[in-house]
């Protein structure tokens, strides 16, 4: 069946998190045909899974590319195809049968006569039935209650469609997404389609949601057109739990959560489900431990697959479902548990590429496999004789697995090592879930998170182990420089009891953006020389010690910081001066009430009230001075106000004594604001009397004349005779009119 499927595999495992069995990768078989022709085609596999049969059907579409006219063309069947029947629109169409091998792994075809000879750049419409029974092989699994089986497409240009039980137990291997638009008679059968295109193509595009919703919606772009097998889908699917056995059990987790474990497994493997079932529930609180982050799901699911160990793989993990796929036998089952399931914290859903995730799962896989008496294999990685740089995995061919695997779980001891052991190898991890919108981190993130918790340089670490040193050493002492200054100027924050770093400065950091670092750090240096001058005057004034830059600092920009600085500082300067201003007057008094008040504030972080309560207590001591003299100024203005008739008219509707009384009443309970209104509020009511007097009389007048003229206009209105008119052009008749007759004249109008 793995018509040149190496290719995929090994791209395709990697990416999806997949750990390697004992011993060689089998070899693909050589099954190629040179190929004359292009294809499009679509083969629909209906899958009854209580009896154990499956229908096919293929709609392909081939053109020459040949000069020489085709005469016959081949059809791609499964090993085990029943009943074929090849035709081009109604015709049955004759063909010669080379079946399948399940023993050797290839597909077979169906060798089909044209009704005529294919010329260069004609089309043929071909459509194929057949079935698939009962086959209880290990490959190709087929009985009734399970199928458990790869599928083939037509190579190029294929998609392969799938209608599964809806209510069976499936799974579906990366390269197969649900179908956007499930048609009606798949629904009424109680199916549910699922399209497999090109399996590289959708399976690295787990976090490209674009990628899988065209895909999904069978955009022809993910047609099958990487790679050249004919192998494109693989299905597990039962609908009779009696050929499943199922293992479950709610597992306690290091904060207190539970998390249910599930093994779903055939029953012929039952010891084998027993032994993996146990080391999973013992694994997984372990490896939530060494992690240091909690697991993001409820439950997590295994399923016993024979097909990943028919392509080479031992285990497939997907850190985005918490789903697993264990194979059986491969002599090294333990340990693919426990790594398969340190993926759902170290998986290409939070990391970047393969040495990252698998080399974090061997770490994982080594940490707590003692603890469960496992022995993980030995590698042995050094004995090829390479040094590939760890970032060129699955970037470049060459390196065999064991390399790839042994190396990169060596170099996550050897970082543990170097920034100071495993507590803070596992501080180091727990940020992976800081922030999720990071995701997928870069190794990068882990140099600078590494240097960051165990405070020594790893370059040469990451030189020696992951990087091509040729093309990373210039930005390495790009960054080295800049860390640098940030250190040196972090030391200085320190010392004024400050902590972390101002956020531009970290995202540029993280972003290796450095070009703006040193002007970024000679401005954090200005802001902490003026916080220091700011916590000398706080001294020298009494003042506490608010945090509000110590805060700011770690979780806002520098600007934002610096304004903080400058309020804090403005803030003790108007305690200063009013504490200077109020010197004499007397405890218990207003103004001294406010200064308090500002000190309070001031200590409590409310730096711009301080400010209006400092400034308001020296208000409060000019508003009483001044509210003394205004009220002495209205009395005598009182004492000496005569009102003629302009003055009286002034005066009406005002109460100035009465405003004079309450302005003494609130200068002796000291509020000086209200007093100074009060009285100003008087004098003005007895100094503007006669102006007023003149303004309403102004206005009286002026009403007078507008009523004079109003009532002028309706009585010239009144007085007003209608103009006669002429008869026939209105009701009046014009009484100097000769024709002047009775009412009935209109009757003898010409």
């Amino acid at each position: 069946m793995r018509v040149r499927l190496f290719a995929v595999v090994a791209v395709l495992l990697a990416a999806s998190g997949v750990l390697g069995g004992a011993g060689p990768a089998p070899v693909a078989h050589a099954q190629t045909l040179e190929i004359p022709y292009g294809v499009a085609s679509e083969s629909y596999y209906r899958l009854d899974t209580a009896t154990g049969t499956v229908s096919v059907r293929i709609h392909a579409e081939y053109i020459n590319f040949q000069t020489a006219d085709l005469p016959e063309l081949p059809v791609w069947v499964m090993p085990g195809a029943q009943d074929i029947v090849v035709k081009a629109g109604d015709q049955v169409l004759e063909h010669k049968l080379t079946p399948g091998s399940e023993a050797e792994e290839v597909a077979g075809f169906a060798l089909t006569t044209l009704p005529k000879p294919l010329k260069k750049n004609l089309k043929v419409t071909l459509d194929t039935t057949y079935t698939l029974g009962r086959n209880p092989g290990t490959l190709i699994h087929i009985e009734p209650g399970v199928i458990e089986t790869p599928f083939i497409g037509q190579g190029h240009g294929s998609f392969v469609f799938i209608d599964a039980p809806k209510s069976g137990d499936n799974v579906f291997d990366p390269g197969c997404l649900l179908a956007a638009e499930q048609p009606g008679d798949v629904k009424d059968a109680g199916l549910e389609r699922w399209v497999c295109g090109d399996v590289l193509l959708i399976a690295l595009a787990t976090d490209d949601a674009d990628t899988l919703a065209r895909c999904a919606q069978l955009d022809d772009r993910c047609r099958q057109r990487v790679e050249a097998a004919v192998f494109s889908a693989y299905v597990l699917s039962v609908s009779d739990e009696t050929q499943r056995g199922v293992l479950e059990s709610a597992v306690k987790m290091p904060d207190g959560r539970e998390v249910t474990l599930t093994l779903k497994y055939f029953k012929r493997d039952s010891a084998w489900a027993q032994r993996q079932f146990d080391i999973a529930t013992r694994a997984f609180p372990l490896l939530e431990q060494a992690f240091g982050f909690p697991y993001p799901f409820e439950q997590v699911t295994m399923h016993q697959s024979h097909h990943i160990e028919a392509i080479g793989a031992a285990g497939v993990a997907f850190s985005k479902t918490g789903d697993v796929l264990l194979a059986t036998g491969t002599g090294v089952d333990d340990e693919v548990t426990i790594h398969e399931l340190a993926h759902q914290w170290a998986g290409n859903g939070q990391l970047s590429k393969p040495w990252l995730w698998e080399g974090l799962a061997e770490w994982g896989t080594r940490v707590v496999a003692p603890q469960l008496g496992v022995s993980p294999r030995d590698w042995g990685w050094q004995a090829f004789g390479v040094n590939f740089p760890l970032t060129q995995w699955g970037s470049m061919l060459g390196g065999p697995p064991q390399y790839w695997y042994g190396r990169s779980g060596a170099f996550w001891f050897a970082y543990e090592e170097a920034i100071g052991g495993r507590e803070n190898m596992t501080k180091v991890l727990s940020r992976i879930d800081d922030d999720p919108e990071a995701w997928r981190l870069q190794d990068r993130w882990f140099l600078d998170q590494g240097e960051w918790v165990g405070d020594r340089y790893l370059d040469q670490l990451f030189l020696e182990w992951v990087f091509n040193p040729e093309t990373a050493k210039p930005l390495l002492d790009a960054r080295r420089a800049a860390r640098d200054q940030v250190s040196a100027m972090t030391v200085h924050a320190l010392e004024l009891g400050i902590t972390g770093l101002p956020t531009d400065i970290y995202d540029n950091l993280i972003a290796w953006s450095f070009d703006s670092i040193p002007g970024q750090v000679a401005r954090a240096n200005s802001v902490l020389d003026s916080y220091a001058e700011v916590l000398r005057l706080s001294k020298e004034a009494g003042l506490g010690t608010p945090d509000n830059v110590a805060k700011s600092w770690g979780t806002t920009t520098l600007a934002r910081t610096a304004v903080i600085v400058e309020d804090q500082r403005q803030a003790i300067l108007s305690i200063i001066a009013a504490t200077e201003q109020l010197a004499s007057e007397p405890e218990g008094s207003r103004a001294k009430a406010r200064l308090a008040e500002a000190h309070e504030k001031y200590n409590a972080g409310d730096f711009t009230g301080a400010r209006a309560s400092a400034a308001g207590g020296v208000t409060d001591v000019y508003n009483d001075v001044a509210a003394g003299k205004m009220i002495d100024l209205a009395k005598e203005k009182q004492a000496a106000f005569k009102a003629g008739f302009l003055g009286r008219v002034g005066m009406l509707f005002t109460d100035p004594a009465g405003d004079l009384a309450k302005a003494e009443a609130a200068y002796a309970a000291g509020d000086g604001a209200a007093a100074l209104e009060l009285s100003r509020s008087a004098y003005d009511t007895w100094d503007d009397a006669s102006r007023r007097g003149i303004q309403r009389l102004a206005i009286l007048a002026g009403l007078m004349a507008g009523l004079s003229f109003l009532v002028w206009f309706l009585l010239q209105r009144m007085d007003r005779t209608p103009t006669p008119k002429r008869l026939g052009e209105g009701h009046f008749i014009d009484v100097s009119d000769e024709r002047r007759g009775s009412w009935r004249d209109w009757e003898n109008i010409p």
